[in-house]
C-alpha cells in the first residue's frame, strides 16, 4: 500500500527548505558585514564623494584664505651653516678625596659632553685659552671618554688647585672658531 503524500509532510519539507535558505541568506549578510568592516568602511565614504554630475558647472574653486608661507618665486631660507654647539653639558663641581698616606684615591675625571654643528675640527684645552695650537684634538661629538692627554684621561688636579678652567673649541670649514669655557671647583678634600 502506498500512501499519498500528505500536506503536513510537504509543509515540513517546505519549512526545512525555507529555514536552510534563510540560514544561507543570513550567513551571506554576515559575511558582507565582515567584509565591509575589514575594509575599514572606506567604501561607503568613497560613495559619498560628489561626481561631476552632482556638482554644478557654474561654481569655481574657492580661493584660499590662508596666505602661503613663501611668496611665489622666493626660495626657502638657506640652511644654517654656522659653527656651534648643539648641546653642551659640564658639571661645575667635583669631589676630591684626600685618602691617607697608604691610600691615594684616583683623581676624578673631568665630566663633559658635547655635540657640535657644522664643525670640521674640535680641540680640548685644560685652561681658559682658545689657542688651538696648544689644544688636544677631540671628536666633533663626544664626552670625557674621548678626551685624552697623550694616552691618559683628563683628570681634575686635586690638591694642586681648588678650581680649574677648561675649554672646548670648535673650528668651522672657513676657520671660524666657537669656544665653550667652564670652571670646575673642588668641593671635597683640599
Amino acid at each position: 500500500m502506498t500512501t499519498a503524500p500528505t500536506a503536513s509532510g510537504n509543509s515540513k519539507k517546505l519549512i526545512i527548505g525555507l529555514a536552510i535558505g534563510g540560514g544561507v541568506l543570513l550567513l551571506a549578510v554576515i559575511a558582507l558585514v565582515f567584509l565591509l568592516i575589514g575594509r575599514g568602511l572606506a567604501a561607503p565614504a568613497a560613495l559619498d564623494t560628489p561626481t561631476p554630475s552632482d556638482t554644478p558647472s557654474s561654481e569655481s574653486p574657492a580661493p584660499s584664505e590662508s596666505p602661503s608661507d613663501a611668496p611665489e618665486g622666493d626660495e626657502p631660507p638657506p640652511a644654517d651653516t654656522s659653527v656651534g654647539f648643539v648641546s653642551f653639558t659640564a658639571p661645575t663641581t667635583t669631589l676630591c678625596d684626600a685618602g691617607d698616606e697608604d691610600n691615594q684615591p684616583p683623581k676624578p675625571p673631568i665630566l663633559v659632553s658635547w655635540v657640535s654643528a657644522n664643525a670640521v675640527e674640535a680641540y680640548y684645552l685644560p685652561n681658559s685659552s682658545e689657542d688651538i695650537s696648544t689644544g688636544y684634538p677631540i671628536p666633533l661629538n663626544g664626552n670625557q671618554d674621548q678626551i685624552l692627554i697623550g694616552d691618559e684621561p683628563s683628570l681634575f688636579p686635586c690638591f694642586h688647585e681648588t678650581e680649574h678652567d677648561y675649554t672646548i673649541v670648535l673650528v668651522g670649514s672657513g676657520g671660524t672658531q666657537v669656544a665653550k669655557h667652564w670652571n670646575v671647583r673642588n668641593v671635597g678634600d683640599q
